[in-house]
């Protein structure tokens, strides 16, 4: 698993920054602008070989990897500097493959490539008005046309975009037949992949542009980026559009590893990129508010760069079909060469095998009766499963081994939790014994650590948490179960919400208040919960779930049940909570869960005369949540890797656990409207996985912290915003 660019990558990524630091500043963009075209920065470009960056070396280019371009496409979404970079280095490999002289490219003329198949009738082509040669397909024929083209027309992107007419009867015969057919669609394909790397650049920087301002702009006596009004809607933008970057990087590991999703994930690139980039630059340019409109901030420039980028192919969802086919139809066409890259979102080989350990007793116990059970199942529990992993020391996989785990790395432990999320099957349980298990293992005493861990290891015991009360909910700080010190011991009096395993748990990672300082007042326990003093009482919730309310009525515990320092518990509470949302992986299996019952639905029901799957509508439906599918999927990865190789980012899981929850609820009410009125009726069918996994979805987005929660958390780390919470 690697999610860092090559050292080559770093410095190429550095040069051609450094060089439209200087030659495309903010003054030279708007100057430039009312030619469509800038003379200077392109000579720039292409005196660093990078229109033939993607042309094989026998044909005089650089013969880079695809990952290569997307690193310049970023560079370009970045700065916008107003030259056809993208449609170059993709018009120049064509041309070069079809057997075409290059030279001239080299030396700095243009080509560029018509997005549409030519008919005859007039077709939007970006570079047009700079272009000495535009490269179209006609049926089954690659033609090139020589400039000059078009007469100048203004256009939102302030592009040398022209309206070209272009069919059979243009220009000369480049390639005909199949294979130049194969080769111009990869050359779509490929440009469609690095216009989305460079929209989601541009909305990146649009953000980042926003976030400072919201920084230095006060409002009513304090920074505007504090108000949550205006950090929440930047945040959410910013988890999308680095998800759309993310996905981009993704399809090309895809792409050079021959995987058969390939073909389909360019296009759910490209889409995502206009879904989630056109909204975010609204919102970044808003945070300006009326400055923002004004011509002299920088932010319109974003605005209208990414609106016209999303858009020159046409509609964005006129590529959902074409998802919908690569995906469950026709075979996918040739898809682009994308040569050798060091990214991987793969776990470790060794990770995989220890997951494939695991693969294999769900293979033998997750028999048809007993998904049933876990379908109907309110809590999740399954001792016999739990027995058998800790038989083999895989229940808590990362444990050190002589408290009962393998002393797995992070890698496969996340792989492991994705066999879970494979057979959807709750994990929730080991999860928060795992959570206190460790908590334990870090700050707690000799005498806790050998009582609790050998029972929890071996599946004897389990536990659950101790943190939401009546009056306080997502604020864990405002909590007012009281620990007072008697002699050796500690009596806990007060209330907690919310306690999901407490008719099953043996122990609570217990959060009590020792002093009245709101942060620095916070104790933790390891909470023994065999005790005279605790009930526990069930909740249901809209997800048939259940939880529990928990009463502590002067219940003692010895102080050999603390975990960290007295009124230190904000230290504990801090490795507690980044376990708690250190994942997007739940969800991508709910996600999975949910599209898997609708296809299956899909392919058996009728709809609009025929077979539901065959209805544009709804592939179209289906296509949109397994777009969002991919999106949570890389951002739970990314959270996996930061964790595995010691580099995570404190927004990363918030990030993952803020557009996983958010996207279980937006899959969920899309498909339940899909496969209406059948997904009304409960049952263990594959419309009634849809059914309650839309009801669980909405609980998804309090537990574990709300939404709202994870939008500050990202506003602050992710963005650099003022706290926005007390």
């Amino acid at each position: 698993m690697n999610l860092e660019l090559s050292e080559d990558q770093e410095m190429l990524k550095d040069a051609l920054s450094r060089a439209f630091t200087r030659a495309s500043p903010p003054a030279r963009i708007r100057e430039a602008e009312t030619q469509g075209h800038d003379a200077a920065t392109w000579q720039a470009f292409a005196e660093m070989g990078l229109p033939l960056l993607r042309v094989p070396e026998e044909h005089g280019g650089a013969g880079a990897s695809l990952m290569d371009a997307v690193v310049i496409a970023e560079v370009f979404g970045e700065f916008v500097p107003v030259i056809p970079a993208l449609d170059v280095i993709v018009a120049a490999r064509l041309l070069a493959r079809l057997g075409g002289d290059v030279a001239g490219i080299a030396e700095g003329k243009i080509a560029t490539l018509a997005l549409r198949p030519a008919d005859g009738s007039a077709q939007l082509i970006a570079a047009a008005g700079v272009a000495d040669s535009i490269l179209f397909l006609s049926g089954e024929d690659v033609r090139i046309a020589a400039g000059p083209f078009g007469e100048r027309e203004s256009n939102i992107g302030s592009s040398a975009a022209r309206r070209i007419v272009i069919g059979p009867d243009v220009g000369e015969l480049l390639a005909s037949g199949s294979e130049a057919v194969a080769a111009y669609d990869a050359a779509i394909d490929e440009w469609k992949l690095l216009n989305a790397a460079a929209t989601a650049a541009a909305a990146r920087k649009a953000i980042l542009l926003a976030a400072d301002y919201a920084k230095e702009r006060h409002a009513f006596g304090k920074p505007i980026g504090g108000y949550q009004g205006l950090a929440h809607p930047l945040a959410e933008a910013f988890c999308e559009v680095e998800g759309a970057a993310l996905l981009v990087w993704r399809t090309v590991e895809t792409l050079s590893n021959g995987n058969a999703e390939a073909g389909a994930m360019v296009r759910m690139s490209a889409w995502w990129a206009a879904e989630a980039c056109r909204p975010a630059v609204i919102k970044a340019m808003r945070v300006f508010g009326g400055y923002g409109m004004t011509m002299e901030y920088d932010a319109q420039i974003y605005f209208r760069r990414v609106t016209q980028w999303s858009l020159l192919a046409g509609n964005p969802d006129d590529d959902l079909p074409v998802i919908a086919d690569r995906l469950w139809s026709e075979p996918t066409p040739a898809p682009p060469d994308a040569g050798d890259t060091a990214i991987s979102f793969e776990y470790p080989q060794g990770s995989l095998e220890i997951a494939a350990t695991v693969r294999a007793i769900f293979e033998e116990h997750a028999t048809f009766k007993r998904r049933e059970q876990q379908f109907v199942s309110d809590d999740f529990f399954d001792p016999e499963l739990y027995r058998k992993l800790a038989a083999i020391n895989l229940l808590y996989p990362d444990w050190p081994v002589e408290h009962g785990g393998s002393a797995c790395d992070r890698f496969s432990v996340s792989a492991i939790k994705k066999v879970f999320t494979e057979y959807d099957w709750g994990h929730v349980v080991i999860s928060v014994s795992d959570m206190l298990g460790k908590m334990v293992l870090h700050f707690g005493s000799e005498a806790a650590k050998a009582e609790i861990l050998p029972k929890l290891a071996s599946a004897e015991a389990y536990a659950s948490l101790g943190y939401s009360e009546p009056s306080c909910g997502s604020d864990i700080f405002a909590a007012r179960t009281k620990a007072v010190r008697d002699g050796d011991d500690w009596i806990i009096d007060g209330q907690k919400m919310f306690t999901s395993q407490g008719h099953l748990a043996e122990y609570a990672l217990m959060l009590t208040r020792t002093s009245e300082d709101k942060h620095g007042g916070i104790t933790l326990f390891a909470l023994p919960l065999n005790v005279e003093g605790y009930r526990c009482d069930e909740i249901k919730t809209i997800g048939n779930e259940r939880t529990n309310t928990t009463f502590y009525e002067a219940v003692r515990v010895s102080d050999a049940y603390r975990l960290g320092e007295v009124n230190g518990g904000v230290k504990v509470l801090a490795a507690a909570l980044t376990m708690e949302q250190g994942s997007g992986d739940h969800y991508v299996g709910a996600i999975k869960n949910m599209l898997e019952g609708a296809l299956e639905w899909a392919r058996d029901a009728q709809r609009h005369g025929g077979r539901a799957i065959d209805s544009p509508a709804i592939r179209a439906g289906l296509a949109r949540s397994a777009v969002r599918l991919e999106v949570v999927d890389v951002l739970s990865r990314r959270t996996a890797w930061g964790f595995g190789v010691g580099k995570p980012q404190k927004h990363y899981g918030p990030s993952a656990k803020l557009f996983g929850s958010e996207s279980w609820i937006k899959c969920g009410s899309e498909l339940m409207a899909l496969a209406a009125p059948d997904t009304l009726l409960q049952a263990f069918s594959p419309t009634g996985r849809i059914e309650q996994d839309y009801r669980r979805s909405v609980p998804s987005t309090i537990y574990a912290g709300t939404s709202e929660v994870q939008r500050s958390i990202v506003a602050e780390a992710g963005l650099g915003l003022p706290r926005t919470r007390s």
